[in-house]
């Protein structure tokens, strides 16, 4: 549809997965964006929904690249500004998916039986 572009930014880090999140998270704050929702898949990957001004597209950039995460040349790509008048000052959405690299066992939880 012209007009509307959905963001889907990648990376990876070998940082450990709580404190990454946490510098993830202040990043997309400070770059005048907001997390909508998050999905963990046990401790190997987090997807963070967002949605961002288009005007704010290079300071979110800049501002996940400071905090060592290693986007996808394709995510950054995808943040530098457009030529496109149609996305001046638009609301964009978008989900930046995040790979933790390290050596641990998978993350297991407990689910609760349900009666029933």
């Amino acid at each position: 549809m012209l007009g509307q572009r959905f963001l889907r930014l990648d990376g990876f880090t070998k940082a450990e997965r709580i404190g990454m999140t946490g510098r993830v998270s202040e990043a997309i704050n400070l770059a005048g964006a907001w997390i909508t929702d998050f999905h963990l898949y046990s401790n190997v990957l987090i997807c963070i929904n967002f949605e961002v001004s288009s005007a704010n597209l290079g300071r979110l950039a800049t501002s996940l690249q400071q905090t060592g995460l290693n986007l996808s040349q394709q995510s950054l790509e995808q943040l530098m500004p457009s030529d496109d008048l149609t996305l001046i000052d638009k609301e964009l959405a978008g989900t930046l998916q995040i790979t933790f690299i390290h050596n641990e066992p998978d993350l297991l939880r407990e689910v609760p039986a349900v009666p029933g």
